[in-house]
């Protein structure tokens, strides 16, 4: 990189590790988990938010592209660097600046290690819900840019569910808040999730939650995966909400086990994994529950009730990356979501995806988080083998696209990355993605920021879209526009207890609404208890205070007309876990119609008790 613009981003820090360029730590910056990207120009280490403005401001001035980066655990090529770009290690910001035990909060830095803010909230009898394999890789800044999961997103949600403010620097240098309580467009949900390519994280408030005092797990065999989807279901359907529930398939355990002894049984098509926690009174009642639905199907179910038979059970799902790694064999973890209920649909297309590539790579292991219908299909190759770099990628598109075809969603947790950017234009029509563009353009006008990332190349096909972006220049200006127009005339209701959401109408009116959950035994917290003649579309659009908080924890996706052209468009879906893309959807909530219309909206539910 040239020298004066080095010793330009040099002036503007401080620490004598603060610019790296020697070829160590370029190497070293080069690359994500999977070791792809290619050596940066330069690599800053900022301490501050102001280093981290000052950064910015000399990136604009010298028009220099720049890649955050932190524990490097990314899984979809999303850390992509270049000789004409700076990475900004922010792993030296790294304090937890406050723990408010009474609040049950905690203000951090992006750089904060999850397993290390584990450690620190352990005290308090606190913890930080996401909780992702790569917890002892992964910063909190990674979590919040990525929307990380983790087994126990079921119960607790993702990490979007946790973050109460964040603090960030616009590709400008100027400084901005986004919080929970914003009114007006969820501006921080469109943050979360975004790979890195809307602004820098600098702090983030993160919401905490108890320990729990016991907590169980259980483990059910069965012959056919069909029959151990079905009891996930029944289990969810008795109102029983797991704090786990974790899926292996048959050439997963019997492929594990050739690197580590699992103790799973490998007879089994499919075993299911199954934490419940609570008061001891409460797992008493919810392990009873699990037990007795298990047995309807399980060909053999056991039970850990303490810690050490609980770490037994658990060893062959929570250490198989680490029998991965240490396999010697090459391996790629994928990651698609689909509904619930199609998760044996899906087990058997990634089987058939292996036996068509048999040739060229080991075997495919289907692990995941069945809760949510979350599956890591872990492709297995040797790494001598010329053939299997061909066969990984096609292997990995074919389960995405099977992924697709079953109504799910080309990634869960991961993230789009480079690795499913092809991908994107098929799960959104050219209007999404404009819509989507539109939000990179206001936020970023100069690419700044990760380019390259998420977004596949401008098609003709996409519609210029002058009155949306409109509205979100003014919601990021802090003057949320308002064009009032009334909610579609949808009043369709669907209850899915398999999959526990609902879709529903934006025309139904809340009173409506109250009656058909009642009738179908289940509830909706977004939905207020009050019988209104108010619609579902207007309390979204208009959604203050606690309903609106509510509304961001239970919303996963709109159907809508934007206000250029009445082009349709539906952002979120049915998938419980869904981060394909910006998630455009929250500008709606509080949104005022200034966005468009909305149509229908789907949200989460749970089987009363």
């Amino acid at each position: 990189m040239d020298d004066m613009i080095v010793s330009a981003f040099a002036a503007a820090l401080s620490g004598r590790d603060a610019v790296a360029t020697d070829a160590a730590t370029l190497a070293e910056n080069a690359k994500d988990y999977w070791g792809f990207g290619q050596q940066p120009g330069l690599v800053l280490r900022p301490h501050t938010r102001d280093e981290v403005v000052a950064i910015v401001k000399v990136a604009a001035e010298h028009n220099v592209a720049l890649v955050t980066r932190g524990g490097a655990s990314n899984c979809s090529a999303g850390v992509m660097a270049g000789s004409d770009r700076v990475v900004i290690d922010l792993t030296k910001m790294n304090q937890v600046l406050d723990i408010d035990p009474a609040a049950r909060t905690a203000r951090v830095q992006p750089g904060v290690i999850n397993s290390d803010l584990q450690e620190q909230l352990a005290p308090h009898k606190l913890v930080f819900s996401p909780d992702p394999v790569s917890a002892h890789l992964a910063t909190v800044g990674g979590n919040i840019i990525e929307n990380a999961g983790g087994p126990h997103a079921l119960k607790y949600g993702v990490t979007y569910n946790h973050v109460v403010a964040v603090e960030a620097v616009l590709a400008d240098g100027s400084v901005v808040h986004f919080s929970a309580d914003d009114d007006g467009p969820d501006l921080l949900g469109v943050l979360i999730g975004s790979e890195g390519t809307l602004a820098i994280l600098t702090e983030a408030t993160v919401a905490l939650r108890p320990i729990p005092p016991v907590t169980r797990s259980l483990m059910g065999s069965f012959n056919t995966a069909r029959e151990a989807a079905e009891t996930i279901a029944a289990i969810i359907q008795t109102g029983t909400v797991p704090a786990a529930v974790e899926w292996l398939d048959r050439v997963g355990i019997a492929g594990l086990q050739q690197f580590t002894d699992t103790g799973y049984p490998t007879d089994a098509d499919a075993i299911v994994l199954i934490d419940v926690d609570g008061t001891a009174d409460e797992v008493d009642r919810d392990a009873a529950i699990v037990d007795r639905v298990l047995r309807r199907n399980a060909v053999e179910v056991r039970r850990a009730d303490d810690e050490d038979a609980r770490a037994k059970l658990w060893y062959g799902r929570l250490h198989a990356p680490d029998a991965v790694v240490h396999s010697g064999k090459g391996f790629f973890i994928g990651d698609v979501t689909v509904p619930r209920q199609h998760i044996p649909e899906m087990q058997r297309a990634i089987q058939d995806t292996a036996k068509r590539h048999s040739d060229a790579l080991l075997f495919i292991a289907v692990t995941g988080h069945a809760g949510d219908g979350d599956l890591h299909p872990t492709t297995f190759y040797d790494k001598d083998n010329p053939n299997a770099a061909a066969a990984l990628e096609a292997a990995n598109n074919e389960i995405i696209e099977a992924a697709l075809q079953l109504g799910g969603t080309i990634t869960g947790e991961h993230g789009v990355g480079t690795e499913k950017i092809q991908f994107m234009t098929k799960r959104f029509t050219p209007v999404e993605i404009a819509a989507q563009r539109v939000l990179k353009q206001v936020f970023d006008p100069a690419q700044r920021f990760n380019p390259g990332i998420m977004l596949p190349d401008v098609s003709p096909e996409e519609p210029a879209l002058p009155s949306f972006e409109a509205a979100v220049r003014g919601a990021l200006d802090r003057h949320p526009g308002s064009a009032a127009q009334a909610d579609g005339d949808d009043t369709t209701v669907e209850v899915n207890t398999g999959n526990l959401n609902l879709v529903v109408g934006a025309a139904v009116t809340l009173d409506e609404l109250s009656k058909k959950l009642d009738e179908q035994g289940v509830t909706c917290p977004a939905i207020p208890t009050e019988r209104t003649e108010r619609t579902v579309g207007e309390l979204i659009a208009n959604a203050t205070g606690e309903e609106r908080l509510e509304v961001r924890h239970g919303l996963l996706g709109v159907e809508v007309v934007l206000p250029d052209d009445a082009a349709a468009a539906r952002f979120g879906g049915q998938n419980m876990k869904d981060v394909a893309g910006y998630d455009t959807k929250r500008l709606f909530i509080g949104g005022n119609n200034a966005f468009g219309t909305i149509t229908s909206a789907v949200f989460k539910i749970a089987v009363a008790r």
